[in-house]
């Protein structure tokens, strides 16, 4: 028994340090997710450039902690004093007097509450003695970890509610209209906020592919991406992620022969920096979703294959060039002759025949002979000299 309850007890004393080993380690990354702010770092003749606090004040930050070298001596205290203020809104976030310091002025972490997914600038005000020191800092956008992400189109909740409850979108393809464009680009969204890229789609003869253009200031890290194109819509009746159907590479050719729309899902789970991207609005009601939502229904309908438009013939009123052995073949040699537009005056037309001099004459048959009639040519005489 002792044994056992000598094991037992090693066994819950080894959990026991494991478990507070993991809580030391969090706490430790959450202590340093802070800005360590070295006033004696500065150049305080810089602080009015936008380069050099974007480089030197600037963190995606939860707190901030402010140090300052007050005198090399304990016996040389000054009074020191910290306000934190949000300058947008010009929010005191913080005013604190630490009395008397001496040697190196430590604030601690000042952990600054969350406001809005933006960045936020604040003034740090450092009054040491008689000397103010002000600094800005602006708080940046934390990093996103993990989000959703898709190319913009019509949300799969609106196209049917039983496809997925979820934001996420598809994006209804036109492939009539691919095959003359040849490309087209789509907005890759993150978060239902952001434009973190374009998604290029390119289409050559009947076959398609797609690639990523992400935005470089994003820093995007792309953790995981299925991409689906789906000619035949009918065939959908869930979120086509969990419906066990095979997704294709990026840049990868799909054959879609035969078909005149198409559903594009590209589900990705991605990291960012969201700082400085452009938003986008959702508008179902708009002309471009509103096209898609049509596809959509067509394709659903069973109208989802290619229509080429019916040849006409064009007949010339005068047939008389063509064969009546090859009735609706067309001699793809033959060069129309153009008609003149306008006929020339028959005074215009005759004037050569009327100046000019008659040289032959016709003479009529001569009775009893054969009544075939002969063409004479009379050549007028010859006067010879005396």
């Amino acid at each position: 028994m002792s044994n056992n309850f000598r094991t037992g007890s090693g066994r819950w004393l080894t959990v026991l340090c494991c478990f507070l080993l993991v809580l030391g380690l969090a706490s430790a990354a959450q202590g340093e997710d802070y800005f360590t702010l070295d006033v004696d770092a500065l150049d305080m003749n810089q602080l009015n450039s936008n380069d050099y606090v974007a480089q030197h004040l600037s963190a995606q930050a939860q707190g901030i902690c402010v140090i300052k070298q007050i005198s090399d001596s304990s016996e040389l205290a000054q009074t020191v004093r910290l306000t934190l203020t949000q300058m947008d809104t010009k929010t005191v976030v913080i005013d604190r007097d630490f009395g008397y310091q001496s040697c190196t002025f430590n604030s601690g972490v000042i952990y600054l509450p969350y406001v809005d997914n933006r960045t936020i600038p604040y003034l740090v005000t450092l009054y040491v003695g008689d000397t103010v020191y002000a600094m800005p800092f602006m708080q940046l956008q934390p990093r996103l970890e993990y989000n959703g992400a898709c190319t913009y189109g019509v949300r799969l909740r609106d196209l049917d509610d039983g496809l997925s409850q979820d934001w996420l979108m598809g994006t209804m393809l036109d492939l009539n209209e691919m095959r003359m464009m040849g490309v087209n680009w789509l907005n890759i969204c993150a978060s239902n906020a952001y434009v973190i890229g374009q998604a290029t789609v390119s289409m050559e003869g009947d076959n398609l592919s797609v690639q990523l253009n992400l935005d470089p200031s994003a820093n995007v890290e792309v953790q995981g991406l299925s991409l689906y194109v789906i000619t035949d819509c009918s065939q959908i009746n869930g979120d086509p992620a969990y419906m066990g159907l095979s997704s294709v590479g990026v840049g990868e050719w799909i054959n879609v022969a035969g078909a005149a729309s198409a559903l594009l899902y590209m589900p990705m789970q991605v990291s960012y920096n969201p700082a400085g991207l452009p938003t986008f609005q959702y508008d179902l009601n708009g002309s471009e979703l509103q096209n898609q939502l049509n596809l959509w229904y067509e394709n659903r309908s069973g109208d989802r294959l290619t229509t080429w438009p019916e040849e006409t013939a064009v007949w010339p009123e005068d047939n008389s060039w063509v064969s009546d052995q090859n009735i609706g073949w067309v001699d793809p040699t033959a060069t129309a002759v153009p008609y003149p537009e306008t006929v020339p005056p028959m005074e215009q037309t005759l004037e050569p025949f009327l100046t000019a001099a008659p040289v032959e004459t016709a003479v009529p048959p001569t009775e009893g002979v054969n009544q075939i009639p002969t063409e004479i040519t009379v050549t007028p005489e010859l006067s010879v000299g005396p």
